[in-house]
Parts: structure tokens; C-alpha cells; sequence
């Protein structure tokens, strides 16, 4: 499953009315468990095709980009002390690592999300299955 999470019902909504528009099935939950911030997490297949998930991975930024400009506008602005990013591990478990999100956002600006999720895959690889070898060694003769 691919995941969306919204932190106001309102863009949720919008999100959600898209993907029954398109005829795109989807699940939804509460967020329980990230922090201090409630939010909704939306899901849909893995199958999606990637013209799909173009389209919607450009709502998901508007709508983004529209909470921003809510929290900028409110004097009591949601605070986020918290940001995830997910990693599949060996046993096929997900788990969501749980970082800063300043930290998130300055590695953003400098690497794109596909970029970040592979760094961070691989991390987790190596953490599974570390690799106490030379760290220097011609990998064409291993």
C-alpha cells in the first residue's frame, strides 16, 4: 500500500473525493502514533500505475503546499515535532523511522524524496546485515 498522511480533514477530504472521482479504492486510519500531531493516513494499492500516482503525488503537493499556507496564517500554528519515513526490512515488516523534521528538510533540499528514500533504505539494509569487511576493496574481485 502507498500512504498519504494529512494533518487537516479538510485537504484530507479533498485527497479522498479525488480518488473516488478517478475510481481509485483506497483506506483510511486514524493516526495514532506519530508523535503529538493526529493525523489521517490515506492508502492505495502499489499497483497504481505511475501516470496515476504522478497525477496524485502533484494534488498531494498542492494540498501540501495549502497547509502550509493554513498553519502560516493561524497565531497558534500546528507545531510538527516529528516526521517519518518508512523502510521495508528484510522480513517484509514496514517500519516508520521517526526524524526531525527540520532535518527532513534541509536533506530535501538538497536531495530529491526518491533520493532520500533510497539513502534511508539502505541504511536500513546495512543495519540488518552489516558488513564488517575492509571498507575499501575492489568490489569486481569479491
Amino acid at each position: 500500500m502507498l500512504d498519504y498522511i494529512f494533518f487537516d480533514p479538510t485537504l484530507s477530504d479533498k485527497f479522498k473525493d479525488h480518488l473516488t472521482k478517478v475510481g481509485i479504492e483506497f483506506k483510511r486510519e486514524d493516526d495514532q502514533g506519530f508523535g503529538s500531531v493526529q493525523g489521517e493516513i490515506v492508502s492505495i494499492a502499489d499497483d497504481t500505475s505511475d501516470a496515476v500516482l504522478a497525477e496524485l503525488q502533484d494534488l498531494y503537493d498542492e494540498l501540501q503546499d495549502q497547509l502550509e499556507k493554513m498553519l502560516e496564517q493561524t497565531d497558534d500554528a500546528l507545531t510538527m515535532n516529528t516526521a517519518g519515513m518508512e523502510v521495508k526490512l528484510k522480513s517484509g515488516r514496514l517500519c516508520t523511522l521517526r526524524v526531525s523534521p527540520d532535518v527532513i528538510t534541509r536533506i530535501l533540499t538538497v536531495l530529491e524524496f526518491d533520493e532520500l528514500q533510497a539513502f534511508i533504505d539502505n541504511i536500513a539494509s546495512s543495519v540488518e546485515a552489516p558488513d564488517n569487511g575492509h571498507f575499501c576493496h575492489n568490489v569486481n574481485k569479491d
